[in-house]
């Protein structure tokens, strides 16, 4: 294999050197931001794996304190249905009538 040399101008070569030693500082950030990257996600795995043990710890108190306390004798069905008859709003036709009749009855 022949070697060749090619010969370049004194500013094209200051431009090269330039350009090269840019592409390194470039590959360098590149190289720290990855670093970076993977320090911060180590730092959220562990921190999701702290959080993840904690919620099954909370979880198996919570099983063991419905195990051990006593247990109402009211069913799903009916405890929705007095939730739901507190909840219910009148209408504001309604509203306004009540209002009116209180009014009328006050004078």
């Amino acid at each position: 294999m022949e070697t060749r040399y090619v010969k370049l101008d004194s500013p094209e070569a200051l431009n090269s050197k330039k350009n090269l030693l840019a592409t390194e500082i470039n590959f360098l950030n590149i190289i720290k931001k990855i670093q970076n990257y993977r320090q911060l996600r180590t730092i959220e795995l562990k921190k999701k794996l702290t959080l993840k043990t904690k919620l099954n710890e909370l979880k198996a108190k919570i099983n063991s304190l419905r195990k051990n306390l006593p247990s109402a004798k009211i069913s799903e069905k009916e405890e929705f249905e007095t939730i739901s008859e507190k909840t219910k709003r009148k209408s504001l036709e309604q509203e306004l009538k009540e209002i009116k009749e209180k009014l009328a009855s006050l004078s």
